[in-house]
């Protein structure tokens, strides 16, 4: 699938074709998804989750950032009540993205649902 993403759509990356996976690169790839994104939505993400610098990016750059609902409820997770403080948003239904997204940025078969 990623080859064929790669040959038929829009792939973006801040490193060369053949350069190595590392884990160290993980929050660089957040920051420019953060970055080429409208809004971010995280759906599920541990107290150390990767995920994690994408929401913290988002933020900084003042993008919009949803939560979806069960992880703000979640009484395990310290993170997401953070993020709430510095501007998150809880998702409980797809409309609300809907509503902030620029209407340029939602195809038309993604409002029929």
């Amino acid at each position: 699938m990623q080859e064929q993403i790669g040959r038929d759509h829009l792939l973006v990356s801040q490193f060369q074709p053949g350069h190595p996976t590392l884990r160290s690169n993980f929050p660089r790839r957040n920051r420019t998804m953060a970055l080429i994104c409208h809004a971010s939505v995280i759906v599920e993400a541990g107290e150390s989750s990767g995920t994690l610098s994408q929401g913290w990016e988002a933020l900084r750059l003042g993008r919009p950032l949803f939560l979806l609902k069960s992880v703000v409820e979640n009484p395990d997770l310290a993170w997401p009540r953070e993020m709430l403080q510095y501007g998150a948003f809880v998702l409980a239904d797809f409309g609300e993205l809907l509503e902030v997204l620029p209407a340029a940025a939602v195809p038309a078969e993604a409002l029929a649902f």
